[in-house]
């Protein structure tokens, strides 16, 4: 819906779904993207860590170029 909104609306959509796959709470550390209920990383609990936030922030250069 958020993609469909933004394409009707002539603006770019970062698709932060396909990136994330496999990088959940559940992961290993080091490669997860979200930290669990207890973070080993420095991030709130069940929010993305900095390898997260970095790979978001890659995404969303990449699509607004």
């Amino acid at each position: 819906m958020l993609k469909q909104q933004a394409v009707a609306n002539g603006v770019a959509f970062a698709d932060l779904n396909a990136p994330t796959l496999g990088r959940d709470a559940c992961g290993l550390p080091g490669h997860r993207w979200v930290e669990p209920s207890i973070p080993l990383a420095p991030a709130a609990p069940v929010h993305p860590n900095a390898k997260g936030m970095h790979g978001i922030a890659q995404q969303i250069i990449e699509t607004i170029g």
